[in-house]
């Protein structure tokens, strides 16, 4: 056997394989299988018969270690099957690439590599690419290689389904598709009757894939009807349709008749999928590797986020039944980031108060303005007056660090429930009558004060009397976490005898799910990118959590206890609703690779009247028909947009003036859209317009409102 040397840096070789020898391991269909056809295929198909694998991979929706692996497994067994040659590194490491192709580096480790001009002549000489298909005779055989060459992610997507449909067990069967028999054409997922499916169907010489929603399935129980079980995938669907994940997907050719979806009744039917042509009865083997790479890659994906999602939605007994609030729900389930934008008196903050409300999240509201910055918002240095009265800094998380923090908490099961109040009367006890206590393993004697910042001074009974400055931090986070940041022999018995004497309980969080809402009010107010700093990476929907770990500008001056100090993230139980009025900012100089990270839902005027029920019952017709009339009239004037409309809670004030819409007019409404006309030459003569609207007194074509 001839042995080939070369150094590792080599990325070609002598040629080592006839032609003639391709063509006895390619024609040897017991050698070759459908995982060598395609790699191989796939390359051959490039112009010049040459690619990296990330290329190939990003292609044909793939791992580049799958491809590089087939290759290299192929290159392997020619050699072996061939028994004439090896090849070998200087240091006698074996090499495999170098018999099938020949190589060049194009970019640190990335490597561009050409077929083998042998293998190339004869792959065109046996037409070998066209003639590489699977023969589908039904739809059964298309199942059998399916559930065969899946059959690794099928143990995935079993025990994925077991989690997102909360079953006591998985599916034990090691098949994906369960078909039934010749007679029907069509198959799905096994166990996924009502709700979202894998669904697969051969007719007319095409096979068609992907996602169904199915309302045509009778469940064992009559409790809800199948439109009722598969209507909360639907609406999830809807929410996620232009996420990253279904969009990659409908560029590679899914689609779904959304008009069909939003209207599906009982018995419907629809597919968010896409559609292979066959040949007769055979089906391309590159053909075949973009269905089996596509169901174990994006479109599962695509099946985890919808499950997820839906399960997020249904997850409070009583569903959401406004239809404005539920789509802004279903918004920021699937985006973990929303803006609330629209004109002044819309009820943004409310409608994002009142979703906190309907989540049973906690929440907090932060009031954005030009002087807001990353300081205030994560963290920052702050003056402090320690014991002699000297002046310095401290490090002090910002109040979104602390709201992530208390979020942290609550997911851990970590939070004690009445730390605050026990320790206040443990320090007042200190400072009133003192406390001497003993370390735990050599008993010796310390006393313990406390100092102005409120933290216990341990001085042990010795010559030097060395203090140690015991902080509260340090208390807190021993009981949360059982971490000993610092002082261990005098910590640890002020713990045991804070917990003896003053009853700390941990909170019953009882629901490590729930949600945790911050409210950004009047976001453009600030300069977003300057207060969120290197959360820009973070705040990414798809970095929520610890893969979204960032090192922030103070990381050197975080002590131990702190539970971001290896780097602060977002957990992902923390959503994010921002609210903005167009007409403060431009929604152009909202930052755009930020406002990429938000979805953004503009709330109209029209849409919110609901909110005068109760309040303004006696003028909300005559209110109604004024504010229309009035927002009708702002659009007709040149330089203005709907982004101006008056808001519907500015009639609220209607009920403090006894329905008397003259006075909402001269104390709120006139000064409002004088603000809007600043500047303009006619602006009085357009005032007069506007008022003439509001009081029903104007048509539309008068010559005041010509712009």
């Amino acid at each position: 056997m001839d042995q080939v040397v070369i150094k590792n840096s080599d990325t070609d070789s002598p040629s080592l394989v006839t032609k003639e020898e391709w063509k006895i391991v390619l024609n040897d269909e017991s050698f070759m299988s459908n995982n060598y056809k395609f790699a191989l295929s796939i390359f051959f198909l490039e112009h010049n018969h040459k690619a990296t694998c990330k290329f190939l991979a990003d292609k044909y929706n793939m791992s580049p270690f799958s491809l590089s692996g087939f290759i290299t497994q192929f290159s392997a067994r020619v050699q072996e099957k061939l028994n004439k040659f090896e090849i070998v590194t200087e240091e006698g490491a074996k090499s495999f690439w170098l018999v099938t192709m020949t190589g060049k580096k194009v970019a640190g480790s990335l490597f561009e590599w050409k077929m083998r001009e042998e293998l190339v002549d004869a792959i065109t000489e046996l037409d070998y690419v066209n003639k590489n298909y699977l023969d589908i005779v039904n739809l059964g055989a298309l199942i059998d290689y399916i559930n065969k060459d899946l059959s690794e992610f099928i143990i995935k997507f079993r025990k994925e389904r077991k989690i997102l449909s909360n079953k006591e067990r998985a599916t034990t069967s090691g098949i994906l598709f369960k078909y039934k028999s010749d007679d029907v054409d069509w198959a799905i997922n096994e166990g996924g009757h009502n709700e979202i499916q894998y669904h697969i169907f051969l007719r007319d010489d095409k096979v068609g894939y992907g996602l169904g929603f199915n309302a045509q399935y009778v469940p064992f129980s009559n409790d809800k009807t199948s439109l009722e079980l598969i209507k909360p995938f639907v609406n999830s669907f809807l929410s996620i349709q232009n996420s990253d994940v279904v969009e990659t997907l409908k560029n590679r050719g899914f689609e779904i008749d959304l008009t069909s979806l939003k209207s599906m009744g009982e018995g419907g039917y629809n597919l968010f999928g896409r559609v292979v042509s066959l040949t007769g009865n055979k089906l391309s083997l590159i053909d075949y590797y973009s269905i089996i790479n596509d169901l174990k890659g994006d479109l599962f994906e695509a099946y985890k986020k919808n499950f997820k999602l839906t399960n997020e939605l249904t997850v409070n007994e009583q569903p959401i039944t406004n239809p404005l609030l539920q789509e802004i729900s279903e918004l920021l389930l699937a985006n973990k980031n929303l803006i609330l934008t629209g004109a002044p008196g819309t009820g943004k903050t409310y409608l994002a108060k009142t979703l906190a409300e309907e989540w049973g999240a906690e929440y907090e509201l932060i009031q954005f303005h030009p002087s807001y910055d990353y300081t205030d918002f994560v963290e920052g240095l702050r003056p402090i007056q320690n014991e002699n009265g000297e002046v310095g800094f401290e490090l002090r998380d910002g109040s979104f660090k602390n709201f992530c923090k208390r979020a942290l908490k609550n997911q851990a099961n970590q939070e004690l429930d009445n730390f605050d109040q026990a320790y206040a009367s443990f320090i007042e006890d200190v400072a009133e009558k003192g406390l001497e206590l003993a370390t735990r393993v050599q008993g010796n004697p310390f006393r313990i004060t406390i100092n102005k910042k409120g933290d216990c001074v341990a001085i042990p009974d010795t010559i030097k009397q060395t203090p140690m400055i015991v902080t509260k931090s340090y208390i807190q986070t021993y009981f949360e976490t059982g971490k000993v940041i610092d002082w261990k022999p005098y910590l640890i018995p002020i713990c045991n005898y804070i917990k003896e004497k003053y009853a700390l309980r941990m909170s019953d969080t009882g629901d490590k799910n729930k949600k945790f809402i911050i409210i950004l009010d009047e976001i453009n107010r600030a300069e977003i990118s300057k207060v969120l700093g290197e959360l820009f990476f973070s705040i990414d929907p798809g970095y929520r959590g610890e893969s979204g770990r960032v090192t922030t500008q103070y990381a050197n001056l975080q002590t131990d206890e702190d539970v971001f100090k290896e780097g602060f993230y977002i957990p992902d139980n923390v959503y994010i609703i921002g609210t903005m009025n167009d007409i403060d900012r431009s929604v152009e100089s909202f930052d755009f690779a930020m406002r990429r990270r938000f979805a953004w839902k503009e709330i109209k005027s029209a849409d919110r009247l609901s909110m005068w029920e109760g309040q303004i019952d006696d003028w909300a017709e005559e209110a109604e028909q004024r504010l229309m009339d009035l927002n009708k009239a702002i659009e007709s004037v040149q330089g203005l947009n709907s982004a101006y409309h008056v808001g519907p809670s500015y009639f609220l004030k209607l009920a403090n003036y006894d329905g008397d819409f003259d006075k909402l007019w001269t104390y709120h409404l006139e000064s409002l859209l004088f603000e809007y006309l600043r500047g303009y030459p006619d602006a009085e003569q357009q005032i007069q317009g506007l008022k003439d609207a509001y009081n029903l007194q104007l048509g539309f074509d008068d010559d005041r409102n010509d712009g």
